[in-house]
């Protein structure tokens, strides 16, 4: 047999004796060498996000080498700086009947039991009233909120756009409509008022009206001006594909897009779509945590950037603990529990300045279909919980956030955000660990009671769209 070449020796020999090492979660994997690492590209520099304690995945790292062992091995990501969160079912720890402590003594007593490293959870809850703290853990480290940046999102356009504004979908046309054959001849042009609620319902609505005033065929392609959202659809390009299917108008030509109208604003209109107002689109969107929508939205007001600067500049929040890389949450964002706890009283007294309570933009668990439907349901805790739910499988090892408002009979309205990093384990089990800690605390002052109540017809809410005016088009 001949012998191995010297090189291939050595790159075996060292496979061979990699060393077994523990991980921050006490897990066990086979690692190799790897190149230094690099900060992951985004749109801002590494330098400007608020890192986690103890460990933030804000920089990316050399694949391991493959291994025969299926538990250490890793899936490759898209150049993502994370780790998939274990689907594993988690151990249910339970509390010592005797346990005699407070309601946050057993949220850490869960946590250490697990396993779980306690400077990776934050906690804070404040009385409404005063101001005066209830319970605090880590209250100012910075976590990853995920979704709870939506409410941030809806803060700063409710303040820039006012709850009533409605956003604006115009269908216009340089070119001439026939009657006999049913033919617009030219292209149709749709001018994009960046809609977050823009439906399948409403490109149904747009092709049932244009075939009301004779146009079944576009003899040319569809222009569309600006960004569009369609169903929810986050890429302009598809967006622009459900709306030409759902409308069942027969296109000739294809899909041009163009970032300003330009001198298309001089084509003569045909129709228009009118939203719902912001205040019941962010209804919605908060409800279903819509991620489309959120990051839609955050265009009105800046983008990611513009939502920072007003958390900064408007409420005071420090920068270097604030950062925003998606108006929904998406991906890395950074905040302190205290911090979203101020956020949410602007949030509320925004609302209040209007005459308007919480629950016009935030659901009520339990009760609305969201994605809070199946918590605090039980018949002492209906109704008095109005949050919203945060979740990130992947980044940051994995994330499981609330925040809102809870009411209770002796302490009154608590604000409350609870951000639990999940550690590279399953992220739902937190969930109910979040829940269990929210509901001691409450019977710890006296019980919960009703905050909020909604007819079975309105929890199942969706945004309704109008269409309006039309004006002159040449017919032959």
């Amino acid at each position: 047999m001949k012998r191995l070449p010297f090189l291939f020796e050595v790159l075996l020999l060292c496979l061979l004796v990699s060393p077994v090492v523990g991980d921050k979660f006490g897990k066990h994997k086979l690692v190799a060498k790897s190149e230094p690492a690099t900060a992951k590209p985004t749109t801002a520099p590494q330098s400007a996000r608020p890192r986690i304690a103890v460990k933030s995945s804000t920089t990316k790292k050399a694949s391991p080498k493959p291994s025969t062992n299926k538990k250490t091995t890793s899936k490759k990501s898209s150049g993502k700086s994370v780790k998939k969160a274990s689907l594993r079912r988690e151990p249910v720890v339970s509390v010592p009947p005797n346990f005699n402590g407070s309601a946050m003594d057993e949220f850490a007593y869960r946590l250490q039991a697990e396993g779980r490293n306690l400077r990776l959870h934050g906690v804070y809850v404040e009385r409404w009233d005063t101001g005066q703290p209830v319970a605090q853990l880590n209250e100012n480290a910075v976590f990853n909120p995920a979704s709870v940046i939506k409410l941030a999102t809806t803060l700063a356009a409710l303040d820039r756009l006012g709850p009533n504004h409605r956003f604006r979908t115009e269908f216009r046309t340089a070119g001439q409509i026939n009657r006999q054959t049913g033919e617009l001849v030219g292209d149709l042009i749709l001018v994009s008022g960046r809609d977050p609620s823009f439906s399948i319902r409403d490109a149904q609505a747009v092709g049932d009206s244009l075939r009301a005033i004779g146009i079944r065929k576009v003899t040319g392609g569809l222009v569309v001006v600006g960004n569009f959202v369609c169903n929810e659809n986050s890429r302009t390009d598809v967006s622009a594909g459900v709306f030409r299917r759902q409308s069942k108008l027969v296109f000739q030509g294809q899909t041009h897009f163009t970032p300003s109208i330009g001198e298309l604003h001089r084509a003569p209109l045909l129709l228009a779509v009118e939203s719902d107002s912001l205040l019941n689109i962010a209804r919605y969107l908060n409800a279903h945590s819509s991620n489309a929508m959120a990051d839609m939205l955050a265009q009105h007001v800046g983008g990611p950037s513009g939502v920072r600067s007003f958390l900064v500049v408007k409420l005071g929040l420090p920068y270097e603990a604030t950062y925003i890389s998606h108006g929904s949450g998406l991906d890395v964002n950074r905040l302190t529990p205290r911090d979203t706890v101020r956020v949410l009283r602007a949030l509320v007294e925004r609302l209040h300045s209007h005459r308007l309570r919480l629950e016009s933009v935030m659901p009520i668990a339990g009760v609305d279909a969201s994605t809070l439907a199946g918590r605090f349901a039980e018949p002492e805790f209906i109704g008095s919980v109005l949050a919203k739910t945060g979740t990130l499988h992947d980044t940051d090892d994995g994330v499981a956030a609330l925040a809102g408002v809870m009411n209770t009979r002796q302490c009154g309205a608590l604000l409350f955000a609870v951000y639990d990093m999940a550690e590279g384990r399953r992220v739902l089990h937190l969930r109910r660990v979040q829940d269990d800690l929210l509901k001691r605390l409450m019977n710890e002052c006296g019980g919960a009671a009703p905050l909020a109540v909604r007819s079975e017809s309105d929890a199942a809410f969706r945004p309704q769209s109008r269409l309006i005016g039309q004006s002159r088009y040449s017919v032959f």
